[in-house]
């Protein structure tokens, strides 16, 4: 314990303070159980709130999917050419990029 990078007083004011009283303890795994507690809670809550938006989306999905195909059909019938370029593989990466940039600038 003679190592040169810890200071000597502070080693010693160490050694000479008390050890902790067995009701201290105590306090200590209460306060940890319930640290515990809410750590549980929260991933429940994150759980649940995971499941819910799965669920959602699940039943959901065929509609939007329903939805995109008329807008598409539309856009295909009135808008030939724009129906085209949103098919076309560029389009569909074009798209992506726009809806990307919508995204990230809602959230910053």
């Amino acid at each position: 314990m003679n190592d040169p990078g810890l200071d000597p007083e502070l080693l010693r004011l160490f050694d000479e303070a008390p050890t902790p009283a067995p009701h201290e303890e105590a306090f200590v795994t209460t306060t940890i159980a319930g640290l515990e507690r809410a750590r549980r809670a929260r991933l429940v809550r994150r759980i649940t709130g995971t499941a819910v938006i799965l669920i959602a989306a699940a039943i959901i999905a065929p509609y939007v999917a329903q939805l995109t195909l008329t807008v598409m059909g539309w856009l295909l019938d009135h808008l030939p050419q724009t129906g085209v370029a949103l098919i076309s593989p560029i389009g569909c990466v074009c798209a992506a990029l726009i809806a990307w940039r919508i995204a990230r600038r809602q959230f910053t």
